[in-house]
């Protein structure tokens, strides 16, 4: 089996999937796939055959969500910038393949001023297709300064205590309220304990419940209160042993409870490469974790 010259890319991949692909340019098109697939959040497959309007075949590095092309170079061995020529190669194949919608040329090195004028002609072209410029390598040290790895965050929940508060019937008029104690007295009554879950209408029809009036009438409070009264406005009736007495609303009183969880959200794995376009707004840093996951997902397709 013939062999080639390791690149970094191809160290890095073996780092990262224990072995090393047989065929040279293979690592660095299998890493372009996959975390392009991680950026768009898209399906993506390596290796792709696709023919076009004129008879040929076109073998793609990669293709993502079935209508872009990846096409990736790793000049990093022989320490080249990705030229012109790169470019009008992939353009001639976005222009003879009609399901395929612009391209991705991903590189790990730099590209040329005339590769770079080229990709930005083609967005404006009518008669070619957008080829994307993107630089992929590998992260450095330098990449990772002034990034946040680690956020904590602390998050307070503040909520009215229910079961501790205090509650008090405002009556419609003075005679609504005498009327009441006037009955409690005929009845023998010196306490009453009084659940109010509803309220009804003058014919003893429920026509409101205390929980709807949580969510129509919330109590509003600030987030450093540590209470909050309020009233819960309403014509209604409330109900004791069958009679029925008018009200015009139901005064509360709650404590505030407070209660503050921290948890911290970090990076999932290690800085492992760096990708950068302009055009598609990104400037970021892709972990091995992710890498690994996403590249044994391609690769098992």
């Amino acid at each position: 089996m013939a062999t080639y010259k390791k690149s970094p890319i191809d160290e890095l991949f073996k780092k990262l999937m224990g072995y090393y692909p047989t065929k040279e340019g293979t690592a660095y098109e299998i890493i372009s796939t996959a975390v392009l697939s991680l950026i768009e959040n898209k399906d993506a497959k390596h290796n792709q055959f696709l023919v076009g309007q004129s008879d040929s075949q076109y073998q793609l590095d990669g293709l993502i969500d079935g209508n872009i092309m990846v096409e990736a170079k790793d000049y990093t061995k022989r320490k080249d910038k990705v030229g012109r020529e790169d470019l009008q190669k992939l353009e001639g194949a976005l222009t003879d393949l009609p399901q395929i919608k612009k391209g991705y040329f991903t590189s790990a090195t730099e590209y040329t001023e005339p590769a770079q004028k080229y990709a930005t002609g083609s967005s404006t072209n009518p008669l070619q297709k957008e080829i994307i410029p993107i630089e992929l390598r590998p992260s450095t040290e330098e990449d990772e300064k002034g990034r946040i790895s680690q956020i904590q965050v602390n998050l307070t929940m503040v909520s009215p205590d229910f079961s501790n508060g205090r509650y008090s019937i405002l009556f419609s008029d003075e005679d609504e309220r005498l009327k009441l104690e006037s009955y409690l007295r005929d009845s023998g009554l010196f306490e009453l304990h009084l659940r109010i879950e509803e309220l009804y209408d003058s014919d003893g029809k429920v026509t409101e419940t205390i929980e709807n009036l949580y969510k129509q009438q919330p109590p509003e409070f600030a987030m450093d209160a540590v209470d909050v009264e309020g009233t819960f406005e309403i014509a209604a009736y409330i109900k004791v042993r069958d009679n029925l007495f008018a009200i015009k609303g139901i005064h509360y009183y709650f404590p505030i409870n407070n209660i503050t969880e921290t948890f911290i959200i970090e990076s999932n794995g290690n800085a492992t490469m760096f990708i950068k376009s302009d055009k598609l707004g990104i400037n970021k840093l892709i972990t091995d974790t992710d890498m690994i996951e996403t590249m044994k997902r391609i690769l098992a397709k």
